[in-house]
């Protein structure tokens, strides 16, 4: 489950650092695409037919991991509403869970992906101590559970699952070192759950991202040891997840749509956004990716509409706002693109996040020839995170000011 997050978090880890005309992609760095064909993905299916009361992957996990098939549907189901983004729903589900199995951990664990998924639509830390909560009663849970014979894949899976949750949370909060040596710990579950179920297929979309973005960031950032490009072996191995896993086939898309777009492949990006949106449309961290997509796309008509949905779904979301100013900036509806960029700015936001914002507002301002407001804002940027071209921004229209006098 800690790949769920990982590949959630993805799309919503670094601002672009390149200019808002070009395609930026999640590193926002210039890499060497892997030489794969664009548009050419085979979309799976999210659900297997049923061979008795549930699908067939169902009774693969029960027999892999050694559980009953009932408790392994019952897993799934707490999945299933997050991905459905049916919060109400998965009160229930939760409870439910509580109940037939109090020993498990299932109900902690499922309650702190829900607190993490609602952070991770804005990108902010609003329901930080609930997750915190919820984080400490599951590793409570989960090592009481250790003691008891029986589960132990399963077990050892959870709780590597929530240490990376966690290892992901404090890497968004900048505590690199805490990020690190709880990443870390939890590989070590993981992998004491891979030789106890060998063929519990969701391991490997853990594994596929860890080489993957290894393998990019080594090969991008200064300081960090050289490994052997193995992105090719990362994708197959998601690929494989996407295809057989039990819980993470849709996670395990959506973990590839930014591959996708790391590699260039935006096509095939937009068809497997599209294929997610189709099978869960209330999924509000998916709707923005397709709709950045389509923005790369030019399809901008429908982008447009994917960010609008996000808003009829979650009308207090933050980050839509930030995608809507760009959006608008592109189709040259500069007053649009302000009036979103303002909106973002009355928020409560980090400063890398303010930090953007003011930058691609002195776009908007640049576009239209309002070279000091455009100076304002690229200082602003400046001085609120030292955005990278904000100074030489500010500069050109200082120049553009001064030929004006």
């Amino acid at each position: 489950m800690w790949s769920l997050l990982l590949g959630l978090s993805l799309g919503f880890a670094e601002e672009p650092k390149v200019d808002v005309e070009l395609s930026d992609t999640v590193s926002g760095r210039n890499v060497r695409s892997i030489d794969l064909p664009d548009g050419e993905t085979q979309l799976v299916a999210y659900e297997d037919e049923k061979t008795g009361q549930y699908p067939k992957r169902i009774y693969d996990g029960a027999r892999w991991l050694q559980m009953s098939v009932d408790f392994v549907w019952s897993c799934w189901e707490v999945m299933n509403h997050l991905y459905l983004r049916d919060y109400k729903g998965l009160h229930g589900v939760l409870a439910d869970v509580k109940q037939k199995y109090p020993d498990s951990g299932v109900a902690p664990v499922g309650r702190a992906l829900m607190w993490q998924v609602l952070m991770l639509e804005n990108f902010d830390f609003k329901y930080e101590i609930q997750y915190k909560n919820s984080f400490e009663i599951a590793v409570q849970d989960l090592q009481k559970a250790s003691v008891q014979a029986g589960n132990d894949a399963w077990e050892n899976f959870l709780m590597g699952a929530i240490l990376g949750v966690d290892a992901i949370h404090e890497l968004r909060k900048e505590d690199f070192l805490d990020a690190i040596n709880q990443g870390y710990e939890a590989m070590k579950f993981i992998e004491i759950a891979k030789k106890k179920a060998q063929f519990f297929v969701d391991s490997q979309l853990g594994d596929g991202l860890w080489l993957y973005w290894r393998s990019l960031i080594a090969s991008n950032v200064p300081g960090v040891p050289l490994f052997t490009d193995e992105r090719a072996k990362g994708i197959e191995m998601m690929q494989l997840a996407e295809r057989e896993s039990v819980f993470l086939r849709p996670a395990a898309s959506h973990a590839l749509v930014y591959t996708w777009i790391e590699e260039r492949k935006m096509q095939t990006a937009l068809m497997t956004a599209q294929h997610l949106q189709d099978a869960y449309p209330n999924n509000v961290i998916n709707l923005q990716v397709l709709g950045r997509v389509q923005m790369y796309q030019k399809q901008y008509k429908a982008s447009e509409k994917s960010f609008q949905r996000v808003l009829l779904l979650s009308p207090k979301n933050e980050r839509s706002h930030y995608y809507l100013a760009r959006l608008y900036m592109r189709m040259k509806q500069y007053a649009k693109a302000e009036s979103h960029i303002d909106t973002y700015l009355t928020f409560t936001l980090s400063p890398y996040q303010e930090g953007y914002a003011h930058y691609f507002k002195g776009h908007i301002h640049y576009r239209q020839k309002q070279y000091r407001k455009a100076k304002k804002a690229y200082d602003k940027a400046w001085e609120v995170n030292k955005v990278k071209g904000a100074k030489e921004r500010s500069e050109l229209a200082a120049k553009k000011i001064a030929s004006k006098k």
